[in-house]
């Protein structure tokens, strides 16, 4: 293994901790006023404007199936690039940038959880499950015809 790094931008979702590649963060912001979708899943919120992007905002607590949180107007969202366009993702905490090694990562060949796609070991043996935003944004986005 190479000592070649990336840089995740790790958060917290109740308690567990996840990470998601920098280059595809468009933004950290707090919650804003939200737009209902009709008839969208139960873990999409409503859509928001960034920057002159429309984009979905999906509650990563309802789509993980943990417990509800109370929103207020210090949740953070974080605006990500999908596959699909733009998506925003409501966390409860946004930490660091990590640096991490390849030497740190584990591929993750669990069929558990689609959506996480590595295991970073950092130190003091805490664990960041690094997601792909791809599959995250795909349920949220519908496919353009």
């Amino acid at each position: 293994m190479s000592d070649v790094a990336n840089h995740y931008l790790s958060f917290r979702v109740g308690r567990q901790w996840y990470g998601i590649s920098v280059e595809s963060v468009v933004e950290v912001l707090h919650l804003v006023a939200l737009t209902e979708l009709p008839a969208a899943a139960p873990d999409v919120l409503g859509l928001m404007t960034l920057r002159e992007m429309v984009m979905p905002v999906i509650d990563l607590r309802r789509r993980f199936g943990q417990p509800e949180a109370p929103l207020h107007l210090r949740t953070p969202i974080i605006a990500v690039h999908g596959q699909r366009g733009p998506v925003g993702l409501v966390i409860d905490e946004a930490d660091d940038v990590e640096r991490i090694t390849e030497a740190q990562m584990a591929v993750y060949e669990g069929g558990d959880s689609p959506y996480v796609q590595a295991v970073a070991k950092l130190e003091g043996g805490r664990l960041l499950l690094i997601l792909d935003t791809s599959l995250l944004s795909a349920e949220a986005v519908p496919a353009q015809p």
